[in-house]
Protein backbone atom coordinates (compact mmCIF):
# COMPACT_ATOMS: atom_id res chain seq x y z
CA UNK A 1 0.00 0.00 0.00
CA UNK A 2 1.15 3.46 -0.53
CA UNK A 3 2.49 5.85 2.24
CA UNK A 4 -1.00 8.06 1.75
CA UNK A 5 -3.49 5.14 1.99
CA UNK A 6 -1.39 3.85 5.06
CA UNK A 7 -1.72 6.90 6.55
CA UNK A 8 -5.65 7.35 5.81
CA UNK A 9 -6.06 4.16 7.48
CA UNK A 10 -3.47 4.59 10.15
CA UNK A 11 -5.84 7.65 11.10
CA UNK A 12 -9.27 5.46 11.39
CA UNK A 13 -7.59 2.58 13.21
CA UNK A 14 -5.90 5.06 15.82
CA UNK A 15 -9.40 5.13 18.25
CA UNK A 16 -9.15 1.57 17.81
CA UNK A 17 -6.37 0.84 19.09
CA UNK A 18 -6.47 2.92 22.15
CA UNK A 19 -9.70 1.32 22.64
CA UNK A 20 -7.82 -1.93 23.02
CA UNK A 21 -5.07 -0.67 24.79
CA UNK A 22 -7.14 0.79 27.32
CA UNK A 23 -8.83 -3.31 27.25
CA UNK A 24 -5.86 -4.98 27.82
CA UNK A 25 -2.96 -2.87 28.72
CA UNK A 26 -0.36 -3.70 25.54
CA UNK A 27 -2.36 -5.88 23.26
CA UNK A 28 1.39 -7.26 22.32
CA UNK A 29 1.92 -8.48 25.63
CA UNK A 30 -0.69 -10.75 26.23
CA UNK A 31 1.56 -13.78 25.89
CA UNK A 32 3.00 -13.05 29.22
CA UNK A 33 0.17 -12.23 31.68
CA UNK A 34 1.74 -11.15 35.08
CA UNK A 35 -1.01 -13.79 36.96
CA UNK A 36 0.10 -17.11 36.45
CA UNK A 37 -3.68 -18.73 35.59
CA UNK A 38 -6.94 -17.25 34.37
CA UNK A 39 -8.64 -18.80 37.06
CA UNK A 40 -6.36 -16.45 39.78
CA UNK A 41 -6.47 -18.41 43.19
CA UNK A 42 -9.70 -17.30 44.80
CA UNK A 43 -11.69 -21.18 44.98
CA UNK A 44 -14.82 -21.20 44.02
CA UNK A 45 -17.45 -22.62 46.26
CA UNK A 46 -17.96 -26.36 44.89
CA UNK A 47 -20.69 -27.50 42.59
CA UNK A 48 -20.98 -23.91 41.70
CA UNK A 49 -20.74 -23.12 37.62
CA UNK A 50 -19.62 -20.21 36.64
CA UNK A 51 -17.09 -18.01 34.82
CA UNK A 52 -13.33 -18.01 34.94
CA UNK A 53 -11.08 -15.17 34.24
CA UNK A 54 -10.32 -14.44 30.14
CA UNK A 55 -8.58 -12.35 27.83
CA UNK A 56 -11.32 -9.85 26.63
CA UNK A 57 -9.35 -9.13 23.46
CA UNK A 58 -8.37 -12.08 21.39
CA UNK A 59 -6.90 -12.30 18.58
CA UNK A 60 -7.86 -14.44 15.34
CA UNK A 61 -5.85 -17.57 14.92
CA UNK A 62 -4.50 -17.86 11.65
CA UNK A 63 -6.68 -20.67 10.34
CA UNK A 64 -9.58 -18.15 11.84
CA UNK A 65 -8.17 -15.36 9.89
CA UNK A 66 -8.67 -17.62 6.50
CA UNK A 67 -11.78 -19.16 7.37
CA UNK A 68 -12.96 -15.54 8.03
CA UNK A 69 -11.72 -13.62 5.31
CA UNK A 70 -12.92 -16.01 3.20
CA UNK A 71 -16.58 -16.14 4.67
CA UNK A 72 -16.79 -12.39 4.98
CA UNK A 73 -15.34 -11.45 1.34
CA UNK A 74 -17.53 -14.40 0.12
CA UNK A 75 -14.71 -16.16 -1.73
CA UNK A 76 -14.84 -19.44 -3.37
CA UNK A 77 -11.58 -20.49 -1.42
CA UNK A 78 -8.93 -19.42 1.20
CA UNK A 79 -6.05 -17.00 0.20
CA UNK A 80 -3.94 -19.52 2.29
CA UNK A 81 -1.07 -18.15 0.00
CA UNK A 82 -1.70 -14.60 1.70
CA UNK A 83 -1.61 -16.39 5.26
CA UNK A 84 1.77 -18.11 4.41
CA UNK A 85 4.28 -14.52 5.53
CA UNK A 86 2.34 -14.77 8.69
CA UNK A 87 4.59 -15.82 11.45
CA UNK A 88 3.57 -18.88 13.04
CA UNK A 89 0.76 -18.95 15.76
CA UNK A 90 2.88 -19.43 18.97
CA UNK A 91 2.02 -22.50 21.15
CA UNK A 92 1.82 -22.00 24.95
CA UNK A 93 3.66 -24.22 26.83
CA UNK A 94 1.79 -26.67 29.28
CA UNK A 95 -1.87 -26.46 26.92
CA UNK A 96 -2.67 -28.70 24.37
CA UNK A 97 -4.42 -26.54 21.95
CA UNK A 98 -2.91 -23.60 19.34
CA UNK A 99 -5.72 -21.74 20.46
CA UNK A 100 -4.51 -20.08 23.79
CA UNK A 101 -5.83 -16.49 23.93
CA UNK A 102 -2.88 -15.53 25.67
CA UNK A 103 -0.29 -16.36 23.62
CA UNK A 104 -1.79 -14.60 20.42
CA UNK A 105 0.12 -11.21 19.45
CA UNK A 106 0.87 -9.14 17.03
CA UNK A 107 3.95 -7.95 16.54
CA UNK A 108 5.52 -5.24 14.06
CA UNK A 109 5.94 -8.25 11.49
CA UNK A 110 2.54 -9.14 11.77
CA UNK A 111 1.21 -6.25 11.74
CA UNK A 112 2.96 -5.67 8.21
CA UNK A 113 1.90 -8.71 6.98
CA UNK A 114 -1.93 -7.85 7.46
CA UNK A 115 -1.85 -4.96 6.16
CA UNK A 116 -0.26 -6.44 3.00
CA UNK A 117 -2.67 -9.03 2.84
CA UNK A 118 -5.81 -6.02 3.60
CA UNK A 119 -4.77 -4.17 0.67
CA UNK A 120 -4.04 -7.66 -1.82
CA UNK A 121 -7.69 -8.59 -0.46
CA UNK A 122 -9.35 -5.28 -0.99
CA UNK A 123 -7.42 -4.83 -4.42
CA UNK A 124 -9.09 -8.24 -6.05
CA UNK A 125 -12.61 -7.10 -4.85
CA UNK A 126 -13.07 -4.27 -5.65
CA UNK A 127 -11.82 -4.53 -9.21
CA UNK A 128 -13.54 -7.55 -9.99
CA UNK A 129 -17.44 -6.95 -10.56
CA UNK A 130 -18.99 -10.28 -9.69
CA UNK A 131 -16.81 -10.57 -6.66
CA UNK A 132 -17.91 -6.99 -5.06
CA UNK A 133 -21.31 -7.80 -6.34
CA UNK A 134 -21.52 -10.42 -3.84
CA UNK A 135 -21.10 -7.71 -0.99
CA UNK A 136 -23.11 -5.11 -2.27
CA UNK A 137 -26.64 -5.07 -1.03
CA UNK A 138 -29.59 -4.26 -3.27
CA UNK A 139 -31.51 -0.81 -3.05
CA UNK A 140 -29.66 2.01 -3.02
CA UNK A 141 -29.30 4.38 -5.84
CA UNK A 142 -26.83 7.17 -5.49
CA UNK A 143 -23.06 6.30 -4.71
CA UNK A 144 -23.06 7.62 -1.39
CA UNK A 145 -26.21 5.87 -0.08
CA UNK A 146 -24.88 2.39 -1.27
CA UNK A 147 -21.69 2.92 0.19
CA UNK A 148 -23.48 3.81 3.43
CA UNK A 149 -25.43 0.71 2.50
CA UNK A 150 -22.16 -1.61 2.16
CA UNK A 151 -20.32 0.07 5.21
CA UNK A 152 -22.86 -1.01 7.44
CA UNK A 153 -23.94 -4.33 6.05
CA UNK A 154 -20.08 -5.23 5.34
CA UNK A 155 -19.33 -3.66 8.36
CA UNK A 156 -21.64 -5.90 10.52
CA UNK A 157 -20.01 -8.74 9.57
CA UNK A 158 -16.42 -7.83 9.61
CA UNK A 159 -16.60 -6.44 12.70
CA UNK A 160 -19.38 -9.31 14.03
CA UNK A 161 -21.55 -6.40 15.72
CA UNK A 162 -23.81 -3.33 13.99
CA UNK A 163 -21.65 -0.51 13.45
CA UNK A 164 -22.22 2.76 16.17
CA UNK A 165 -23.38 5.62 13.53
CA UNK A 166 -19.54 7.62 14.49
CA UNK A 167 -18.15 4.32 12.91
CA UNK A 168 -20.47 4.50 9.66
CA UNK A 169 -19.11 8.28 9.31
CA UNK A 170 -16.00 7.30 10.10
CA UNK A 171 -15.92 4.99 7.07
CA UNK A 172 -17.41 6.46 5.14
CA UNK A 173 -14.99 9.51 5.20
CA UNK A 174 -12.57 6.91 4.17
CA UNK A 175 -14.55 6.08 0.91
CA UNK A 176 -14.66 9.20 0.13
CA UNK A 177 -10.88 9.36 0.19
CA UNK A 178 -11.01 6.77 -2.07
CA UNK A 179 -10.88 8.30 -5.21
CA UNK A 180 -7.57 9.84 -4.26
CA UNK A 181 -6.03 6.97 -3.80
CA UNK A 182 -6.87 4.90 -6.96
CA UNK A 183 -7.27 7.70 -9.17
CA UNK A 184 -7.22 5.60 -12.21
CA UNK A 185 -10.47 3.85 -10.54
CA UNK A 186 -13.75 4.42 -10.93
CA UNK A 187 -14.86 6.46 -8.02
CA UNK A 188 -17.49 4.11 -6.11
CA UNK A 189 -14.70 1.25 -6.46
CA UNK A 190 -12.02 3.35 -5.73
CA UNK A 191 -13.60 4.29 -2.04
CA UNK A 192 -14.91 1.05 -1.53
CA UNK A 193 -11.24 -0.43 -1.59
CA UNK A 194 -9.93 1.89 0.84
CA UNK A 195 -12.94 0.86 3.06
CA UNK A 196 -12.07 -3.08 2.81
CA UNK A 197 -8.94 -2.00 3.22
CA UNK A 198 -9.82 -0.41 6.37
CA UNK A 199 -11.74 -3.00 7.64
CA UNK A 200 -9.62 -5.40 6.88
CA UNK A 201 -6.55 -4.01 9.35
CA UNK A 202 -8.88 -2.97 12.27
CA UNK A 203 -7.94 -4.41 15.15
CA UNK A 204 -11.91 -4.72 15.74
CA UNK A 205 -11.68 -7.40 12.56
CA UNK A 206 -8.46 -9.02 13.65
CA UNK A 207 -9.49 -9.02 17.55
CA UNK A 208 -12.52 -10.60 18.65
CA UNK A 209 -13.08 -7.32 21.16
CA UNK A 210 -15.97 -8.66 23.98
CA UNK A 211 -16.93 -4.72 25.44
CA UNK A 212 -20.06 -5.52 27.60
CA UNK A 213 -18.60 -4.62 31.39
CA UNK A 214 -21.24 -4.70 33.36
CA UNK A 215 -21.43 -7.41 36.27
CA UNK A 216 -24.86 -8.89 37.60
CA UNK A 217 -24.61 -11.48 40.28
CA UNK A 218 -20.75 -11.73 40.10
CA UNK A 219 -21.25 -12.40 36.21
CA UNK A 220 -20.51 -10.13 33.00
CA UNK A 221 -23.70 -11.34 30.62
CA UNK A 222 -21.93 -11.23 27.14
CA UNK A 223 -24.02 -9.25 24.77
CA UNK A 224 -25.82 -11.19 22.03
CA UNK A 225 -23.39 -10.36 19.13
CA UNK A 226 -20.45 -11.43 21.99
CA UNK A 227 -22.13 -14.65 22.12
CA UNK A 228 -22.87 -14.94 18.64
CA UNK A 229 -18.75 -14.68 18.27
CA UNK A 230 -17.84 -17.03 20.93
CA UNK A 231 -20.09 -19.50 19.17
CA UNK A 232 -18.84 -19.57 15.99
CA UNK A 233 -15.17 -19.27 16.07
CA UNK A 234 -15.70 -22.36 18.80
CA UNK A 235 -17.75 -24.16 16.63
CA UNK A 236 -16.67 -23.23 13.09
CA UNK A 237 -13.14 -21.08 13.41
CA UNK A 238 -14.73 -18.74 11.31
CA UNK A 239 -17.23 -15.73 11.87
CA UNK A 240 -21.19 -15.63 12.38
CA UNK A 241 -23.08 -16.48 9.59
CA UNK A 242 -26.45 -14.94 8.49
CA UNK A 243 -28.53 -17.24 10.48
CA UNK A 244 -26.78 -16.26 13.83
CA UNK A 245 -26.74 -12.45 13.32
CA UNK A 246 -30.15 -13.01 12.98
CA UNK A 247 -30.56 -15.14 16.06
CA UNK A 248 -28.26 -12.06 17.86
CA UNK A 249 -30.18 -9.29 16.89
CA UNK A 250 -33.51 -10.80 17.87
CA UNK A 251 -32.68 -11.50 20.95
CA UNK A 252 -32.46 -15.17 20.59
CA UNK A 253 -29.38 -16.10 22.49
CA UNK A 254 -30.36 -14.21 25.18
CA UNK A 255 -31.21 -17.39 27.04
CA UNK A 256 -30.20 -20.95 26.79
CA UNK A 257 -32.70 -22.65 24.70
CA UNK A 258 -31.96 -19.87 21.92
CA UNK A 259 -28.05 -20.89 22.00
CA UNK A 260 -28.40 -24.51 22.70
CA UNK A 261 -30.69 -23.87 18.80
CA UNK A 262 -28.36 -22.60 17.34
CA UNK A 263 -25.22 -25.04 18.48
CA UNK A 264 -27.27 -27.90 17.71
CA UNK A 265 -27.62 -26.13 14.13
CA UNK A 266 -24.08 -25.11 13.63
CA UNK A 267 -22.88 -28.89 14.94
CA UNK A 268 -25.14 -30.11 11.67
CA UNK A 269 -22.74 -27.80 9.66
CA UNK A 270 -19.96 -29.45 7.71
CA UNK A 271 -17.70 -26.72 9.54
CA UNK A 272 -17.93 -28.17 12.58
CA UNK A 273 -16.59 -31.11 11.36
CA UNK A 274 -13.44 -29.31 11.32
CA UNK A 275 -13.36 -28.00 14.65
CA UNK A 276 -14.02 -32.17 15.59
CA UNK A 277 -10.91 -33.00 13.70
CA UNK A 278 -8.71 -30.45 15.29
CA UNK A 279 -9.72 -31.13 18.69
CA UNK A 280 -9.36 -34.77 18.40
CA UNK A 281 -5.95 -34.59 16.28
CA UNK A 282 -4.44 -32.58 19.59
CA UNK A 283 -6.44 -35.07 22.06
CA UNK A 284 -5.03 -38.07 20.38
CA UNK A 285 -1.62 -36.42 19.84
CA UNK A 286 -2.08 -37.05 15.56
CA UNK A 287 0.66 -34.88 14.77
CA UNK A 288 2.99 -37.32 16.12
CA UNK A 289 1.90 -39.81 13.66
CA UNK A 290 3.90 -38.18 11.18
CA UNK A 291 6.90 -40.17 12.81
CA UNK A 292 6.07 -43.26 12.28
CA UNK A 293 9.00 -45.20 10.15
CA UNK A 294 9.22 -48.66 11.30
CA UNK A 295 12.27 -50.69 10.11
CA UNK A 296 11.96 -52.08 7.02
CA UNK A 297 13.93 -55.11 7.48
CA UNK A 298 11.79 -56.33 10.72
CA UNK A 299 8.65 -54.70 9.05
CA UNK A 300 9.07 -55.54 5.11
CA UNK A 301 5.59 -55.24 3.54
CA UNK A 302 5.11 -51.95 5.32
CA UNK A 303 5.31 -48.90 3.14
CA UNK A 304 6.33 -44.77 3.55
CA UNK A 305 2.26 -44.05 3.85
CA UNK A 306 1.52 -46.12 6.43
CA UNK A 307 1.80 -42.53 8.22
CA UNK A 308 -0.42 -41.21 6.26
CA UNK A 309 -3.12 -44.27 6.10
CA UNK A 310 -2.93 -44.25 9.58
CA UNK A 311 -3.57 -40.28 9.96
CA UNK A 312 -6.61 -41.38 7.50
CA UNK A 313 -8.12 -43.79 9.59
CA UNK A 314 -8.41 -41.42 12.66
CA UNK A 315 -10.17 -38.83 11.14
CA UNK A 316 -12.73 -41.02 9.49
CA UNK A 317 -13.12 -43.29 12.71
CA UNK A 318 -13.73 -40.00 14.68
CA UNK A 319 -15.98 -38.86 12.08
CA UNK A 320 -18.04 -41.83 11.63
CA UNK A 321 -18.62 -42.07 15.89
CA UNK A 322 -18.90 -38.69 16.84
CA UNK A 323 -20.93 -37.49 13.55
CA UNK A 324 -22.30 -40.70 11.73
CA UNK A 325 -23.42 -42.74 14.81
CA UNK A 326 -23.82 -39.86 17.08
CA UNK A 327 -21.76 -41.63 19.58
CA UNK A 328 -20.03 -41.04 22.98
CA UNK A 329 -16.78 -40.90 23.95
CA UNK A 330 -16.85 -44.28 25.38
CA UNK A 331 -16.99 -45.30 21.40
CA UNK A 332 -13.90 -43.57 20.86
CA UNK A 333 -12.37 -46.25 23.31
CA UNK A 334 -14.53 -49.27 22.78
CA UNK A 335 -15.78 -49.24 19.52
CA UNK A 336 -14.67 -52.28 17.29
CA UNK A 337 -15.50 -50.18 13.91
CA UNK A 338 -13.73 -48.37 11.63
CA UNK A 339 -11.97 -47.67 8.33
CA UNK A 340 -8.96 -49.46 6.75
CA UNK A 341 -7.46 -49.12 3.14
CA UNK A 342 -4.93 -52.48 1.73
CA UNK A 343 -2.01 -51.20 4.11
CA UNK A 344 -3.78 -51.39 7.09
CA UNK A 345 -5.85 -54.41 6.28
CA UNK A 346 -2.89 -56.36 6.26
CA UNK A 347 -1.34 -55.22 9.82
CA UNK A 348 -4.60 -55.46 11.08
CA UNK A 349 -4.97 -59.81 9.54
CA UNK A 350 -7.81 -58.92 7.88
CA UNK A 351 -8.85 -61.03 4.54
CA UNK A 352 -10.36 -60.05 1.40
CA UNK A 353 -10.12 -57.73 -1.24
CA UNK A 354 -8.51 -54.30 -0.10
CA UNK A 355 -7.27 -51.23 -2.16
CA UNK A 356 -5.93 -47.69 -1.34
CA UNK A 357 -9.26 -46.84 -1.05
CA UNK A 358 -10.50 -46.88 2.74
CA UNK A 359 -13.46 -49.09 3.50
CA UNK A 360 -15.69 -49.84 6.61
CA UNK A 361 -14.85 -52.58 8.77
CA UNK A 362 -15.47 -54.01 12.08
CA UNK A 363 -12.00 -55.71 13.63
CA UNK A 364 -11.94 -58.57 15.57
CA UNK A 365 -13.06 -58.34 18.87
CA UNK A 366 -10.42 -60.37 20.96
CA UNK A 367 -7.76 -58.31 19.49
CA UNK A 368 -9.31 -54.32 19.04
CA UNK A 369 -10.78 -51.98 20.66
CA UNK A 370 -11.07 -48.70 20.28
CA UNK A 371 -8.49 -46.02 19.14
CA UNK A 372 -5.92 -47.17 21.65
CA UNK A 373 -5.59 -50.21 19.74
CA UNK A 374 -5.20 -48.81 16.41
CA UNK A 375 -2.48 -48.51 14.36
CA UNK A 376 -1.62 -44.80 14.77
CA UNK A 377 -1.89 -44.57 18.29
CA UNK A 378 0.57 -47.90 18.93
CA UNK A 379 2.69 -47.05 15.92
CA UNK A 380 3.82 -44.10 16.92
CA UNK A 381 4.14 -44.66 20.41
CA UNK A 382 7.40 -47.06 19.35
CA UNK A 383 11.01 -47.74 18.58
CA UNK A 384 11.27 -48.29 14.60
CA UNK A 385 11.73 -51.90 15.91
CA UNK A 386 10.01 -52.08 19.59
CA UNK A 387 6.56 -51.13 21.42
CA UNK A 388 7.44 -47.72 23.51
CA UNK A 389 5.46 -48.91 26.81
CA UNK A 390 6.77 -45.84 28.37
CA UNK A 391 5.16 -43.35 25.98
CA UNK A 392 2.06 -45.14 25.66
CA UNK A 393 1.61 -44.78 29.19
CA UNK A 394 2.91 -41.24 29.41
CA UNK A 395 0.20 -40.42 26.78
CA UNK A 396 -2.66 -41.76 28.31
CA UNK A 397 -2.15 -40.20 31.60
CA UNK A 398 -1.46 -36.80 30.51
CA UNK A 399 -4.24 -37.09 27.54
CA UNK A 400 -7.24 -39.16 28.81
CA UNK A 401 -6.35 -39.22 32.45
CA UNK A 402 -5.15 -35.49 32.13
CA UNK A 403 -1.75 -36.70 35.02
CA UNK A 404 1.13 -34.60 34.00
CA UNK A 405 3.93 -36.54 34.16
CA UNK A 406 7.23 -34.60 35.29
CA UNK A 407 10.03 -34.18 32.59
CA UNK A 408 12.47 -36.93 32.97
CA UNK A 409 16.19 -36.40 34.42
CA UNK A 410 18.56 -35.16 32.07
CA UNK A 411 21.16 -38.34 30.63
CA UNK A 412 19.30 -41.01 30.71
CA UNK A 413 20.56 -43.83 29.41
CA UNK A 414 19.32 -46.02 26.16
CA UNK A 415 17.37 -49.16 26.62
CA UNK A 416 19.63 -51.79 26.67
CA UNK A 417 19.66 -54.81 23.99
CA UNK A 418 17.17 -57.43 24.84
CA UNK A 419 19.75 -60.43 25.12
CA UNK A 420 16.98 -62.64 24.73
CA UNK A 421 14.33 -60.65 26.73
CA UNK A 422 11.19 -59.48 26.54
CA UNK A 423 10.28 -55.86 25.75
CA UNK A 424 8.47 -55.33 29.04
CA UNK A 425 10.78 -57.11 31.13
CA UNK A 426 13.65 -54.58 29.94
CA UNK A 427 11.76 -51.72 29.93
CA UNK A 428 11.09 -52.91 33.36
CA UNK A 429 14.78 -53.30 34.84
CA UNK A 430 16.09 -50.09 32.77
CA UNK A 431 13.25 -48.00 34.23
CA UNK A 432 11.85 -49.72 37.61
CA UNK A 433 15.12 -50.24 39.66
CA UNK A 434 14.58 -49.85 43.23
CA UNK A 435 16.19 -46.58 44.78
CA UNK A 436 16.67 -44.98 41.36
CA UNK A 437 15.16 -41.22 40.20
CA UNK A 438 12.58 -42.75 37.45
CA UNK A 439 11.23 -45.97 40.03
CA UNK A 440 8.75 -43.65 41.57
CA UNK A 441 7.17 -42.72 38.49
CA UNK A 442 7.91 -45.56 35.93
CA UNK A 443 6.38 -48.33 38.50
CA UNK A 444 3.15 -46.49 39.29
CA UNK A 445 2.09 -44.14 37.18
CA UNK A 446 3.81 -44.72 33.58
CA UNK A 447 4.59 -48.39 33.05
CA UNK A 448 0.99 -49.97 34.15
CA UNK A 449 -0.34 -47.74 31.85
CA UNK A 450 1.92 -48.68 28.74
CA UNK A 451 2.34 -52.73 29.60
CA UNK A 452 -1.00 -53.61 28.51
CA UNK A 453 -0.24 -52.50 25.07
CA UNK A 454 2.33 -55.32 24.84
CA UNK A 455 0.18 -57.57 23.06
CA UNK A 456 1.26 -54.96 19.88
CA UNK A 457 4.05 -54.60 18.24
CA UNK A 458 5.75 -51.25 16.45
CA UNK A 459 3.05 -51.01 13.63
CA UNK A 460 0.41 -52.35 15.71
CA UNK A 461 0.02 -55.69 14.82
CA UNK A 462 -1.53 -57.96 17.24
CA UNK A 463 1.67 -60.76 18.52
CA UNK A 464 1.46 -63.07 21.54
CA UNK A 465 4.77 -63.98 21.94
CA UNK A 466 7.80 -61.14 22.11
CA UNK A 467 11.57 -62.69 21.76
CA UNK A 468 10.40 -66.11 22.00
CA UNK A 469 8.67 -65.47 25.19
CA UNK A 470 4.96 -65.38 25.90
CA UNK A 471 3.59 -61.40 26.43
CA UNK A 472 2.81 -60.58 29.29
CA UNK A 473 0.34 -57.98 29.30
CA UNK A 474 -1.46 -57.77 32.40
CA UNK A 475 -0.64 -54.41 34.83
CA UNK A 476 -2.65 -53.02 37.49
CA UNK A 477 -2.90 -49.33 36.50
CA UNK A 478 -4.36 -46.36 38.63
CA UNK A 479 -7.53 -45.51 36.68
CA UNK A 480 -9.47 -42.77 38.90
CA UNK A 481 -7.95 -42.51 41.91
CA UNK A 482 -8.22 -46.55 42.26
CA UNK A 483 -5.68 -49.69 41.35
CA UNK A 484 -7.68 -51.58 38.53
CA UNK A 485 -6.00 -54.69 37.19
CA UNK A 486 -6.08 -55.38 33.89
CA UNK A 487 -5.01 -58.63 31.78
CA UNK A 488 -4.43 -56.64 28.37
CA UNK A 489 -5.11 -53.27 26.36
CA UNK A 490 -9.27 -54.42 25.93
CA UNK A 491 -9.53 -54.40 29.90
CA UNK A 492 -8.05 -51.17 29.94
CA UNK A 493 -10.00 -50.03 27.20
CA UNK A 494 -12.82 -51.12 29.07
CA UNK A 495 -11.76 -49.94 32.48
CA UNK A 496 -11.09 -46.64 30.77
CA UNK A 497 -14.53 -46.03 29.24
CA UNK A 498 -16.39 -46.49 32.59
CA UNK A 499 -14.02 -44.31 34.65
CA UNK A 500 -15.84 -40.93 35.92
CA UNK A 501 -12.03 -39.50 35.75
CA UNK A 502 -11.47 -39.95 32.28
CA UNK A 503 -14.59 -39.18 30.92
CA UNK A 504 -14.07 -35.62 33.11
CA UNK A 505 -10.59 -35.41 31.93
CA UNK A 506 -11.98 -35.53 28.05
CA UNK A 507 -14.75 -32.82 29.05
CA UNK A 508 -11.93 -30.98 30.35
CA UNK A 509 -10.16 -30.59 27.04
CA UNK A 510 -13.40 -29.67 25.58
CA UNK A 511 -13.92 -26.51 27.62
CA UNK A 512 -10.14 -25.37 27.18
CA UNK A 513 -10.44 -26.16 23.17
CA UNK A 514 -14.06 -24.51 23.05
CA UNK A 515 -12.77 -21.47 25.49
CA UNK A 516 -9.13 -21.12 23.88
CA UNK A 517 -7.43 -21.26 27.66
CA UNK A 518 -6.58 -23.80 30.12
CA UNK A 519 -8.92 -24.90 32.76
CA UNK A 520 -9.18 -23.60 35.73
CA UNK A 521 -11.15 -23.86 39.34
CA UNK A 522 -14.16 -22.30 38.21
CA UNK A 523 -14.26 -25.18 35.48
CA UNK A 524 -14.39 -28.04 37.68
CA UNK A 525 -18.00 -27.83 38.47
CA UNK A 526 -18.85 -27.78 34.86
CA UNK A 527 -16.02 -30.94 34.24
CA UNK A 528 -17.61 -32.77 37.29
CA UNK A 529 -20.90 -32.48 35.55
CA UNK A 530 -20.63 -33.38 31.88
CA UNK A 531 -18.45 -36.65 33.09
CA UNK A 532 -20.57 -38.37 35.10
CA UNK A 533 -23.17 -37.37 32.40
CA UNK A 534 -21.03 -39.11 29.83
CA UNK A 535 -19.42 -41.59 31.85
CA UNK A 536 -23.19 -42.81 32.51
CA UNK A 537 -23.85 -43.15 28.32
CA UNK A 538 -26.42 -39.95 28.77
CA UNK A 539 -23.95 -37.43 26.58
CA UNK A 540 -23.37 -38.20 23.10
CA UNK A 541 -20.21 -36.19 22.09
CA UNK A 542 -21.98 -33.65 20.12
CA UNK A 543 -24.35 -32.87 23.02
CA UNK A 544 -21.41 -32.25 25.06
CA UNK A 545 -19.98 -29.92 23.06
CA UNK A 546 -23.40 -28.30 23.17
CA UNK A 547 -23.44 -28.40 27.18
CA UNK A 548 -20.10 -26.78 27.29
CA UNK A 549 -20.96 -23.42 25.01
CA UNK A 550 -24.44 -22.60 26.60
CA UNK A 551 -22.99 -22.87 30.15
CA UNK A 552 -22.42 -19.99 32.21
CA UNK A 553 -18.91 -19.90 31.50
CA UNK A 554 -19.26 -19.21 27.75
CA UNK A 555 -22.18 -16.92 27.62
CA UNK A 556 -20.79 -14.59 30.44
CA UNK A 557 -17.30 -13.12 31.40
CA UNK A 558 -15.71 -13.26 35.22
CA UNK A 559 -15.74 -9.94 36.02
CA UNK A 560 -12.29 -9.59 36.30
CA UNK A 561 -10.56 -9.78 33.24
CA UNK A 562 -7.02 -11.66 32.68
CA UNK A 563 -4.23 -8.77 32.88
Amino acid sequence: MALRQRRWTSALLAGTLSFLTACEGQISDAANPRNPGPGGTNKPPPGVEQPARSVRVVRLTHAQWLSTVKDLLKLDAAPTALAQSFRADPSQSGFLFDNDARALSVDEALWGAYQRAAADLAGQVATDATKLGKLLPAGSTTDEARAKAFVESFGLRALRRPLTADEVETYLKLYREGPKAYPTMAAFQGGLRLVLEGFLQSPLFLYRVERSTQAAEGKVPLDAFEVASRLSYALWNSMPDDALFAAAREGLLAKREGVAAEARRMMADPRARGVVDAYHQAVFDVPRYASIRPNTTRFPTVTSKLAESAAKENALFVQDVVFGRKGRFADLLTSRDTFVNDELARIYGLTGNFTSDFVPVTLDGAQRRGVLTQVGFLASHATSIDPDPIHRGVFLSEHLLCQKIGAPPANIPALPAPNGRTNREVVTSHTEAPGTVCASCHSTLINPLGFPFENFDAVGGYRTTDNGHPVDASSAPGIGGQKVSVKDALDLADALATTQAVHECYARHWVEFLSGRPAVAEDDALVARLGKLSQSGQLPIVDLVVEVVTGVGFVTRHPEELP
